[in-house]
């Protein structure tokens, strides 16, 4: 499903948000044959069958689940007091501001977090904004949807969605041509019995 979804927005440069997922995310497969169709009814052939829905917010299509936890049982409804970036940044970049500025809410005592990341694609810079008191799942939105050339996936159990696994909450992909059918397979998601050790 997470592949048919991310190709959908690649093919068609529709921002993506998918908040919740689970071992059918992953393992069902999905084969589309449809011509002279919408983009409405394709998300809902993808994503009805596995107990999933989507609905718009702002530009940006967000696949959810009834089961998706809500407030403190879920880090996206976190909010961050102040998001800003200064400078042009990529889709990578901006995303890793968040995550930092989303671990000093968690730990208000922290003083900062060292690490790398993926560069990223340079021809989609974000532009230099602000957000204030805005959740952690309308920030993502922004990033994503400024050229409409991107996608955010959560990389966690429903059920760990209050705790931030050291490899990220989510990850952001770049509709860059270059990205191939899938992207599931970029994710690091543990407790779904996929890359567990037995």
């Amino acid at each position: 499903m997470i592949d048919a979804l991310l190709q959908l927005g690649q093919e068609q440069r529709i921002p993506v948000g998918i908040e919740y997922i689970d071992a059918a995310a992953f393992r069902s497969r999905i084969t589309l044959r449809e011509q002279g169709t919408t983009v409405g009814k394709l998300l809902d052939t993808i994503t009805h069958p596995l107990g999933y829905s989507w609905f718009v917010d702002g530009a940006v299509v967000m696949v959810t689940h009834s089961g998706a936890p809500q407030g403190s049982k879920n880090l996206l409804d976190s909010r961050i007091p102040e998001f800003t970036l200064k400078r042009d940044a990529t889709l990578q970049a901006a995303s890793l501001r968040l995550i930092g500025e989303l671990y000093l809410v968690q730990h208000p005592h922290a003083t900062g977090i060292g690490g790398d990341y993926p560069s990223g694609n340079p021809q989609f810079r974000v532009a230099p904004w602000t957000m204030r008191n805005a959740t952690v799942r309308r920030i993502l939105n922004r990033i994503v949807s400024q050229h409409n050339n991107g996608a955010w996936v959560v990389q966690q159990a429903p059920w760990n969605m209050d705790k931030e696994p050291s490899y990220g909450l989510w990850r952001v992909f770049e509709y860059d041509g270059n990205n191939s059918a899938k992207f599931s397979a970029l994710l690091q998601v543990w407790g779904l019995g996929l890359h567990d050790p037995e």
